[in-house]
C-alpha cells in the first residue's frame, strides 16, 4: 500500500484496518474506524469525519474552512472523543455558490454523507437505498457491481435533480471507481450537464483508473473533481477465501414494547414489507432547513431517555445511521453507536484482525436478506438504544433484542407510530 496524500498528516491506521469479505466478487474489505458501521465508534469521531470533508468541499470552492480543523484531525490520530469540539464544529455552516443536493451511498455512507450535508445552506441531501417503497418509482438506479447487495436507488423529489447545479457524491471509499464512474453515468443520463464532486474518506484509484475520470468527464462535457482525507494506491493478491464456520441466525422472542417516540414527521410511504418513514433520515430528499430540525430532535429525544449511565451503546438500523450518531452525540459525552449491516464479513478471533465475533438475524425491512452486527462481546457498556425507525411485526425483532439483551439492558425505540398486526406480544 502507498499513500500518496493524507488530510494533515492523518494516518492508515486512524482511518481503518484491513478485514476480509464473505463475498467472491471482491474478497477484501477496508474496515472503517470512522462511520459506525462495522464498529462501534464514538459519533464525536463519526460526524468529526464527515465535518473535515466537508471542509475539503468549501476550501475547494473557495470558502473558510470549518475553524476546529486541527482539533478534529488530532482527534481522529488520536482516536480519543472530543465531543465538545465536534459539537462546536457543528455548528458551521457556510453557502455553495451553485444549487447543490448531496448524495450519500447506501448502506455504509448514508451517515457520512449526512454529516457533511448539515455543513451546508440552501443545499439538499438524499440517499441511496437499497429499499422498495410501494407506490414510488425511483428517479434512478445504478449498480455497484462488487456489492453483496448490487442495485441502488434514489427517490428524490420532483424536480429536485432537475434543477441542481452541482451535485456532490459521497462515500466511504473509492477503491476502482467503477461504482462512481456508474452512478455519475446514471445521473448524466437522465439530468445532464451538472457539476460532480466526489468526496470520501479514502481515494485507492491508481494512475489508469483515475484516467477512466477524465476521459468521463471529457465524453460528457461536465466538471468532475475527487476529493478524500487519504489517496493512494493498494495491490493485493487474491487468493481462495478462508474457510468460515456456519453461524447460526440469532433467535428468540422478546416481550419488549418499543417506546414510540413519534415526534419526527412520519411520511405517508411504506415499503414492499411494510415498514414506516420519517423525513429526517434524507431518504426522499431533507433540506437545510428542515435538517435544523434534528438538533431538536435529538437533545429532546435523549433528554427522554437520559440515565446516569456509564457508556451507552446506540445501535442503528441499517440505512439509518446519521439519526443514531446525532442521538448518540446529544445522550452522552460518553456514548458510542454502531449500525447494523447487510455486509458479510469474515469473523475470526485473532489478534489484530479487526472482525472478532459476529451475529446473524433478520429484520422485516430487509426483505429476507441477512443483518450482520459484529464485535459486541469486548465493549464496555451498560445500556442499549436500539433506534428503528419503523416497528410493525414485534416478533420479528425478538431474535435481535434477545442477543443485545446477553450485552446490557436495552431500550427499544421507534421513530414511528404502526398499527401492529402482532400487537398482543
Amino acid at each position: 500500500m502507498t499513500v500518496r496524500e493524507a488530510y494533515q498528516g492523518l494516518p492508515a491506521e486512524a482511518l481503518f484496518s484491513m478485514g476480509l469479505r464473505v463475498n467472491k466478487k471482491r474478497q477484501f474489505l477496508f474496515v472503517s474506524k470512522l462511520i459506525a458501521k462495522h464498529l462501534a465508534v464514538s459519533p464525536s469521531i463519526a460526524l468529526g469525519a464527515g465535518s473535515l470533508l466537508a471542509s475539503l468541499l468549501m476550501q475547494k470552492e473557495g470558502l473558510p474552512p470549518i475553524p476546529q480543523s486541527a482539533q478534529l484531525v488530532q482527534m481522529l490520530k488520536s482516536g480519543v472523543p472530543n465531543p465538545s469540539v465536534t459539537k462546536e464544529s457543528l455548528r458551521h455552516t457556510a453557502a455553495l455558490p451553485e444549487k447543490t443536493v448531496f448524495i450519500g451511498m447506501a448502506e455504509t455512507a448514508t451517515g457520512l454523507g449526512h454529516s457533511v450535508f448539515q455543513h451546508f445552506e440552501n443545499a439538499v441531501y438524499i440517499h441511496t437505498t437499497r429499499e422498495q417503497i410501494s407506490g414510488l418509482e425511483p428517479s434512478f438506479v445504478f449498480e455497484e457491481e462488487h456489492s453483496h447487495a448490487t442495485s441502488h436507488k434514489v427517490y428524490a423529489p420532483e424536480g429536485l435533480l432537475e434543477e441542481a447545479e452541482a451535485i456532490v457524491l459521497v462515500d466511504d471509499e473509492i477503491s476502482t471507481g467503477n461504482t462512481l464512474i456508474n452512478l455519475i453515468t446514471a445521473l448524466d443520463e437522465q439530468f445532464p450537464g451538472k457539476k460532480y464532486t466526489s468526496l470520501s474518506i479514502l481515494d485507492w484509484r491508481n494512475e489508469e483508473q483515475q484516467k477512466k475520470f477524465s476521459q468521463l468527464a471529457q465524453d460528457l462535457k461536465i466538471d468532475i473533481a475527487v476529493l478524500s482525507l487519504m489517496a493512494g494506491h493498494f495491490e493485493l493478491n487474491h487468493g481462495s477465501s478462508p474457510d468460515e464456520s456456519p453461524i447460526e441466525q440469532l433467535e428468540g422472542s422478546s416481550p419488549k414494547q418499543p417506546q414510540e417516540l413519534a415526534e419526527a414527521e412520519q411520511l405517508p410511504y411504506e415499503s414492499s414489507t411494510g415498514q414506516q418513514y420519517i423525513r429526517l433520515t434524507g431518504r426522499f430528499g431533507l433540506s437545510s432547513k428542515e435538517q435544523q430540525a434534528i438538533d431538536s430532535w435529538a437533545l429532546e429525544t435523549a433528554a427522554k431517555l437520559e440515565q446516569k449511565l456509564k457508556r451507552p451503546l446506540v445501535v442503528g438500523i441499517g440505512e439509518n445511521m446519521y439519526l443514531a450518531l446525532r442521538f448518540g452525540l446529544a445522550l452522552s459525552d460518553d456514548s458510542i453507536v454502531q449500525t447494523t449491516t447487510r455486509s458479510p464479513i469474515f469473523a475470526a478471533d485473532q489478534e489484530g484482525y479487526p472482525i472478532r465475533e459476529k451475529a446473524g438475524f433478520r429484520l422485516p425491512d430487509a426483505d429476507g436478506v441477512d443483518q450482520f452486527i459484529y464485535n459486541l462481546n469486548g465493549l464496555d457498556i451498560d445500556r442499549i438504544y436500539l433506534l428503528a425507525e419503523s416497528v410493525s411485526e414485534l416478533a420479528d425483532w425478538g431474535p435481535l433484542i434477545s442477543y443485545l439483551e446477553k450485552k446490557a439492558p436495552v431500550e427499544w425505540i421507534s421513530l414511528t407510530a404502526a398499527k401492529r398486526r402482532n400487537s398482543t406480544q
